[in-house]
Order: structure tokens, then C-alpha cells, then sequence
């Protein structure tokens, strides 16, 4: 029987990306140092980082990747 006193983790911040190589839809997370979001396709494992900054950025939670 689980703890019924453990809190639950805290869920990390996501992104969705449509990644236009394998077109597959996928959510990339926030990494370690908490200055970009970063991932990759889960197809080809092509690359993709968008960076956190604190003015001048979006407020878009989904995003298109080559």
C-alpha cells in the first residue's frame, strides 16, 4: 500500500514542439539550470532548445521545430 502521506513531486514546466523532420508532436522540459527549454525528437533525436528569458519573450505554450 503506497504512503498516503508522501506529497507528489512538483511537476516541471513543459513546452509542446511539433518537429517538422518526423512530423510527430512531442513536449520538451525545462533543463537542469532553468535557462531553456530542451529536447529532442523522439523519432530522429534531432535537437531543439528554446531559451528562457525574462522580458521581451512569448507566452506561447507550443512551439514548431525543424
Amino acid at each position: 500500500m503506497p504512503d498516503q502521506d508522501a506529497s507528489p513531486s512538483p511537476q516541471r514546466s513543459s513546452v509542446g514542439v511539433h518537429f517538422k523532420c518526423c512530423n510527430i508532436y512531442s513536449q520538451i522540459y525545462v533543463n537542469h539550470d532553468a535557462t531553456a527549454f530542451s529536447g529532442h525528437c523522439p523519432r530522429c533525436a534531432c535537437p531543439i532548445e528554446i531559451p528562457i528569458v525574462k522580458e521581451g519573450g512569448s507566452s506561447s505554450k507550443f512551439f514548431t521545430g525543424s
